[in-house]
């Protein structure tokens, strides 16, 4: 009995010891959860918020917009993510005149709890202060960011931090600052029908999150606070192989959305074309050159309202 306990001590002290670095890891390096929290928490005097995924993030730069801004997007931050953080902070923004929320071709079927959620949820309700509802109480993740994510994601994680010397692919104002190059015009067609195949979850029920909207909405016109619902600008290449039914109720939810809302105000940039190869990073994100050109476009719509 005393040979097999020590057997099984062996098989498991290593695996304690790499659960605890991991922990430690996950705990102490700081990186775009962390960072934003603590930068949005100390910029009460906020007149611009920018929310949304992956596009925003990279594609919305704070610098140059008149007004002074942050962007608290992130990658595959969804409306449900959106929302919880507009509400936390919301109370404290008391200068906020605008909220830019971007509606792209998977913002408004995305279901909750799905692969986008599935290990970031932890890190939103640890790192960023949110109480997160679809983490259950007695759920080990929820104590523990070292089980959030298998084995090979961390040590991956860990390799960037070692060539890198930082998880933070952000500037001080929140903006996505690591796309850089410019997209292989030989690669498009190829990389197009791959991006839009994986954003294609076959869901045309919108409901849930475009009552999220516009329960977003109603409290900024509660706060006089204007909305901006911005399509960010993607390449023909991906557009034209996304499902067009879709693409046209999304459409349609943002003209509504526009016209039953004071408050809001729409920007289809998605077929812009002021936006050339050039500007994209890939298929559907812009690149610093193309967010520079993006965010003169906001702007110019902020100087309007």
């Amino acid at each position: 009995m005393k040979k097999l306990l020590s057997h099984i001590s062996l098989f498991l002290i290593p695996i304690l010891v790499i659960w605890i670095l991991a922990e430690v890891f996950y705990r102490t390096v700081p990186n775009n959860y962390t960072y934003k929290h603590k930068q949005i928490s100390n910029n009460t005097d906020i007149e611009v918020l920018i929310l949304g995924d992956s596009h925003t993030f990279y594609g919305i730069n704070p610098e140059f917009l008149s007004l002074k801004a942050y962007n608290l997007s992130n990658v595959s931050q969804t409306i449900y993510f959106d929302k919880l953080l507009f509400e936390k902070h919301i109370k404290q923004l008391s200068k906020l005149k605008y909220l830019v929320l971007a509606v792209d071709y998977t913002t408004l079927s995305q279901a909750d709890n799905t692969q986008e959620d599935i290990w970031r949820k932890y890190f939103y309700e640890s790192q960023m202060d949110l109480d997160v509802p679809l983490i259950k109480w007695y759920n080990p993740k929820k104590y523990s960011l070292a089980l959030t994510r298998k084995f090979d994601k961390t040590w991956q994680t860990c390799e960037e931090y070692h060539n890198k010397g930082t998880l933070i692919g952000c500037d001080a104002n929140g903006w996505g600052n690591t796309y850089l190059s410019t997209v292989d015009s030989v690669e498009m067609n190829r990389l197009a029908h791959v991006v839009a195949k994986k954003h294609e979850d076959g869901s045309l029920d919108f409901s849930l999150n475009t009552e999220r909207i516009q329960q977003m909405i109603d409290l900024c016109q509660s706060k006089n606070i204007q909305v901006l619902l911005v399509n960010m600008p993607s390449v023909p290449e991906y557009v034209s192989v996304l499902n067009a039914e879709k693409w046209q109720k999304i459409d349609a939810v943002c003209q509504l959305l526009e016209t039953n809302n004071s408050n809001v105000t729409r920007i289809d940039l998605l077929e812009d074309k002021r936006f050339v190869l050039k500007d994209f990073q890939d298929a559907d994100h812009l690149n610093a050159d193309g967010a520079k050109k993006c965010s003169l476009v906001i702007d110019q719509y902020l100087n309007k309202l």
